[in-house]
């Protein structure tokens, strides 16, 4: 696990119950008038996003994928910017690039040609710029963590309340299931 910061944070939740159960689920809340988030559920993919009046530039885009990894079913979430922001990020990322690289070649002609140095300070200029700009994201991120908290907390809670009703009335909850109930009662204390 890689303790550097990430472009697209992602989680991983392990499940009981079947993904589609979850999907399913999560096709119904987000159906209801007053859901708090809105999104697209499809076979087996999910995204979901704040609504257009609580939602600014910076705010997190969740996608949701079921999978099978070690014979268990999991939820593989992955947040991300809003996709034209993405695409955005991306574009100047790619500009600054090309750019970069283009006053390199330019300055490494001029060299040949006995002009001057100058223009090969594009390509680590490019560097810093790209450099920044990925920061930036970073400092996006921590603007909307409790937009991504409240994302991430919305599936947990669905996936929880799918699994309390499969083990209703029964002794056999999975030791996890037990020592999250125990958590939420101590925090709710």
């Amino acid at each position: 696990m890689s303790l550097l910061p990430r472009m697209r944070p992602d989680f991983v939740l392990n499940l009981e119950v079947d993904g589609d159960q979850v999907l399913d689920a999560l096709r119904q809340k987000l159906a209801k008038d007053d859901a708090p988030f809105e999104g697209q559920v499809l076979k087996g993919h999910a995204c979901l996003r704040l609504p257009q009046k609580r939602s600014s530039m910076l705010s997190p885009y969740l996608e949701i994928d079921t999978r099978v990894e070690d014979g268990k079913e999991v939820i593989h979430g992955r947040f991300s910017p809003q996709p034209n922001v993405w695409t955005g990020f991306m574009a100047l990322f790619g500009t600054i690039a090309m750019l970069g690289l283009a006053g390199t070649i330019y300055g490494l002609a001029r060299i040949t040609l006995g002009g001057g140095l100058l223009w090969l300070l594009s390509g680590p200029a490019a560097i810093a710029l790209i450099a920044f700009v990925y920061g930036a994201a970073f400092i996006g991120q921590g603007l909307s963590s409790q937009e991504m908290f409240d994302l991430r907390a919305y599936v947990q809670c669905i996936v929880r309340d799918l699994q309390d009703e499969m083990y209703e009335g029964s002794d056999e909850q999975p030791q996890v299931i037990r020592e999250q109930r125990a958590l939420d009662a101590m925090s709710a204390e």
